[in-house]
Parts: structure tokens; sequence; C-alpha cells
């Protein structure tokens, strides 16, 4: 039995396709020889248009004529416990939450400080884990490596 209804493969507008009003501004902009951004600026402008067409003009030719800015980045100083124990990187923790609460810091430069306070801690319990397996395998008498046959 065929399938009915749902979703098919090849259905629908082709994504990136022109909707009717991209369509219209791209034609009437070509016939006048000029860019859609200018075109948009020229509705946008005329005050005999309708009041929907200057206001969708102006939202389309906005990012292009008034581009965001790039967020720039800060260096933050904060004068931080030393991190090489757990109980360093308690306080250090707690002191960026303070900073945060205080405003002194964002919340994404305190998630970027924790992120590397983080891999500290990581690095910290990686090598704790590791002396802690040695001690057990000397008590033991086992070895890190088997013994050749000789």
């Amino acid at each position: 039995m065929a399938k009915q209804g749902g979703a098919r493969p090849g259905a629908g507008r082709k994504k990136g396709s022109p909707n009717v009003k991209s369509a219209e501004v791209i034609a009437s902009a070509m016939e006048a020889g000029i860019t859609p951004v200018e075109y948009m600026l020229g509705i946008m402008r005329d005050e005999t248009k309708d009041a929907k067409d200057r206001a969708w003009a102006a939202e389309k030719a906005a990012p292009f004529v008034h581009p965001r800015p790039a967020p720039v980045p800060r260096t933050v100083e904060i004068d931080l416990p030393d991190i090489a124990t757990t109980e360093g990187i308690k306080q250090a923790i707690a002191q960026i939450a303070a900073e945060v609460a205080a405003g002194n810091l964002a919340p994404t430069e305190a998630q970027s400080l924790v992120a590397i306070i983080n891999a500290q801690k990581d690095a910290i319990t990686t090598g704790e884990i590791l002396e802690r397996l040695e001690r057990l395998e000397q008590q033991k008498g086992l070895s890190k490596w088997p013994r050749s046959a000789a």
C-alpha cells in the first residue's frame, strides 16, 4: 500500500529560494539598475509608500547599513587564590561567584574562568588517582609492566 500524507522527499519549497516579496524586490532592483539594498532604502525613504512596506524595507536593509559590532573581548584581572590544591579551587570558584554577584564580572567571563579552573581540577584529580594506583600496585607487589620471561 502506498504511503499517504506526511513529508515526502523533494516536496515543498527548495532551500534558499526567495519568497514572493524578495523576488519582487530583486526584480525591481534589477530593472532599475540598482542594488537590492539601494532599492530597499528607496522604499524606506519614500513617504508615499505604505508604512508596512517601508518598515519591511528598513528591517531588511538595516543589517547591511548598520551591521552589529563584534563583541570586544576584555582582559579580566582578579586576584585568585592558588589553584594547585582542591581547597584553593573551591576558594577561587567562590570568589568568582562573588565577583559576578557584585557586578564586577559578566557571567560569560565567569564561565570562561571556571572552565580553566575545572581543567586544573581535572589535572589534579588525574594525578592523585595515578599516584594512588601506583601505591596500591607497590603494596600488592604488582608491576605496571609484565616482565618478560627470560
